[in-house]
Parts: structure tokens; C-alpha cells; sequence
């Protein structure tokens, strides 16, 4: 039995350069791990049966396909249990996450598949997956599939999300380009050096503005975090969840008292 922690991702920067011809847009973006994270279990099997508790999923869940992708190589089965934490439709991932703890896991059971393969079949599950396998901080490119690891200074944040959720494909749909161009190199040597205020100057999101659109909440939360003493607040991926960044666990766990009933919130630090 492998246990796993599927850990959620934010977004420091998220830019969108255009759409392709297959229909997915080109993103430059820095990804982080967070320690808000999915529980999951994997057994060996000759079936893949999936159980979830937490949340309502659907039957066929980022984990069922991942491991039926991987039994369809393989030949491996597996039994999957999971206890969700991480909301659904906030830009944290959890879906992708879920997958990749699932074949994370699976590889240490099996080890039946080169890293190649391995994450071929990852991005077939989402553009986020391959990051998730590895996590921690990195530069994804292409359709998120193209990494650069780097060393990041470890921050604490105070996670966020109002009942209202965004769904990525209507997002999507409604956006307008070009975007405003995000400078992710400069982002990247802010965050080596730990020079906030510079990350500070170069944090964009530039699929923030559309979702305040869709769910006005995500901008007065983005207020309130920078109100309470966040150094920067902005939205992960396609939302609705909002990050605040400050400088000690203490600092966030004191923003994080007295929030509407009905907000997700906790706070988390890097991982």
C-alpha cells in the first residue's frame, strides 16, 4: 500500500500568449506547490476502483483516468481511495493533483514507465499534472507541460475561495486576446532572492480580470487580503481562489480570523 499527498498549486504569475492550433492556449506561468493537500491511498489491484470522501466527484475523476490510462500500459491495476480537501473549481489544481499523487504512486508500486512515458501520459490528463508529479517551484511553458525547476524562497499564504466557483473552459472562452505580456524571468529572480517587493512589481494573472467578471467576490477578497496586510494578493489559475502572501505564518493566521462562513479558508506555506 502507497499512501500520497496530493498536494494543491498556485499560480505567482500566469500569462497567456495565444491560442494554437489544436484549440489549447500557450501560457508562460510560475507554479508552486502548497501545503493544502488531497489524502490518497493506492493498493494494488487487477481493477481500478476509485473511492472518494469529501467531496461529490464524478465516476470518471482525474484519478480513475489516470489509473486506467496507466493499467491500459501496463497492465497494472489499482483500489484508490481519496479524502478531498482541496476545493474544486479554484485554480488550485486539485484535480491534476489527485492524478498525479495516483501516478506517483502507482510508479513506486510498479515501476513500469521510463519519465517520458510516464509524463506523456500525464499531460493526456491535464496541462497541470506534469508539474503536480514533482511539484515544488518551476517556470511551465507550452500548454504547462514544458518545466524549469528553480529555488524559491519558502512563503507563507493565506488561501481564500468564495462559494462561487469558475469553470476553466467558459473562462476560457471569453478571453480576449492578446493579454498583457507577464515578465516571468524577473518574477523568477525575485522569488530566488526572496525580494518581495520586486515579486511584487511583476505578479500578474492575467485571467484575473475575466473571472472578477464572472464572480465579483474574487476582487473584494483580493481587497480585504491586501486590507488585512497581505504583501501581495492575486487569483490562482482560472480561480476563484485568491492568495495573500505575507511575511510570517503568524502574520496569515491572524489575517485569516473573522472571514465570511461560507469563504474557504487556510492558510498554507510552501512545499
Amino acid at each position: 500500500m502507497i499512501e500520497e499527498k496530493a498536494y494543491a498549486k498556485i499560480n505567482l504569475t500566469l500569462g497567456v500568449l495565444y491560442k494554437r492550433v489544436d484549440g489549447y492556449h500557450a501560457i508562460d506561468s510560475i507554479m508552486q506547490t502548497v501545503s493544502l493537500y488531497d489524502s490518497i491511498t493506492i493498493e494494488k489491484s487487477r481493477k481500478v476502483e476509485v473511492n472518494v470522501s469529501g467531496m461529490n466527484l464524478p465516476v470518471e475523476n482525474t484519478m480513475y483516468l489516470a489509473a486506467t490510462e496507466y493499467k491500459k500500459r501496463t497492465g497494472c491495476g489499482c483500489n484508490i481511495r481519496c479524502i478531498k480537501r482541496i476545493p474544486q473549481e479554484a485554480g488550485l489544481g486539485g484535480g491534476s493533483a489527485d492524478a498525479a499523487a495516483v501516478l506517483r504512486g502507482l510508479q513506486k508500486l510498479h515501476r513500469m514507465l521510463d519519465d517520458r512515458r510516464l509524463y506523456s501520459l500525464a499531460l493526456k490528463i491535464g496541462a497541470d499534472v506534469p508539474f503536480l508529479i514533482n511539484g515544488g517551484t518551476a517556470r511551465c511553458e507550452g500548454v504547462g507541460d514544458i518545466l524549469t525547476p528553480f529555488e524559491a524562497r519558502p512563503l507563507f499564504y493565506l488561501l481564500v475561495k468564495p462559494p462561487e466557483g469558475v469553470s476553466t473552459k467558459l473562462l476560457y472562452s471569453r478571453l480576449k486576446l492578446p493579454r498583457p505580456r507577464v515578465n516571468t524571468l524577473r518574477a523568477m529572480t525575485a522569488l530566488f532572492k526572496g525580494d518581495l517587493a520586486a515579486l511584487s512589481s511583476n505578479m500578474l494573472n492575467v485571467l484575473e480580470e475575466q473571472a472578477v467578471e464572472l464572480v465579483p467576490r474574487i476582487g473584494q477578497i483580493k481587497q480585504e487580503l491586501l486590507r488585512r496586510g497581505a504583501i501581495i494578493a492575486q487569483m490562482s489559475g482560472s480561480g476563484s481562489a485568491v492568495f495573500g502572501i505575507f511575511e510570517s505564518e503568524e502574520a496569515a493566521k491572524a489575517a485569516a480570523e473573522n472571514w465570511n462562513e461560507e469563504d474557504f479558508v487556510t492558510v498554507c506555506h510552501t512545499v
